[in-house]
């Protein structure tokens, strides 16, 4: 994959097609706790000690959970590749994760009585997956990044690809917008985001791709041509970054 020093600023031409986005949580359920990790770090949580839990790495699969002294009682796999565990420890506790994709977390629970909990340990997966990576590095660089935001807008991702959760993804919009992140997509090198601009002003504002551009950006995608954001209204942006800038 040839790099250019300069972003690629892009204008799609693209049918309107759905976002792979979440689907919010059902009313009366308890949503999945989301914690933001990086490789090798350490999360702490409240976990229960009367019913199961669950641990999942969006976009990855844990292939190994490794206590000691037996603290877990119970570690079952999932379909989807996360893991159910289940503990009676009245004491915190410290288990080590491991994923398909190299990763490994140090978790840190405190045990106690309660509904069991989903936790999601998100990462954006930045240097890890040889199948996005083999993917990423076929074309030169502009061609893939075309293609990658292609394949977003169209809903079907290359493969090796993830949907994630959104967690600290930021964007400083222009002034009068406000910025937020609705959607991530992730690979090896690169990284997705799809931001929701709201014109909070009394007036309309005209954007275009270079208003959205920032370091370490590598690309700026519309899902059609730039135009004035009226008052009130909302527009999508698709920012590319280099998976692991943390944009």
């Amino acid at each position: 994959m040839r790099r250019n020093s300069a972003p690629l600023l892009l204008l799609a031409l693209l049918a309107s097609a759905p976002a792979l986005a979440a689907q919010p949580p059902v009313g009366g359920t308890l949503a999945a706790t989301v914690i933001p990790m990086s490789n090798g770090g350490q999360a702490s949580v409240a976990l229960s000690n009367t019913d199961p839990n669950l641990l999942t790495v969006p976009g990855d699969r844990i292939t190994a959970i490794t206590s000691l002294d037996g603290i877990l009682t119970r570690q079952m796999k999932t379909a989807s590749g996360g893991v159910v565990i289940s503990t009676v420890s009245k004491t915190p506790l410290t288990f080590i994760i491991e994923t398909e994709r190299g990763m490994n977390f140090s978790v840190r629970a405190v045990p106690r009585r309660g509904v069991g909990h989903t936790f999601q340990l998100v990462t954006d997966l930045g240097g890890t997956g040889e199948i996005p990576k083999r993917w990423e590095e076929a074309a030169p660089y502009e061609e893939t990044l075309v293609s990658l935001n292609r394949a977003v807008r169209g809903g079907s991702l290359p493969e090796g690809y993830s949907a994630l959760p959104v967690t600290t993804e930021q964007m400083l919009a222009p002034a009068g917008l406000q910025a937020q992140a609705v959607a991530v997509w992730a690979g090896h090198h690169l990284k997705v985001v799809c931001y929701r601009v709201t014109n909070r002003l009394a007036s309309p504002v005209f954007v275009s791709e270079s208003a959205f551009w920032q370091p370490g950006v590598r690309a700026v995608m519309f899902p059609g041509p730039a135009a004035q954001i009226l008052p009130g209204a909302a527009r999508d942006v698709y920012v590319t970054v280099a998976a692991g800038e943390g944009s």
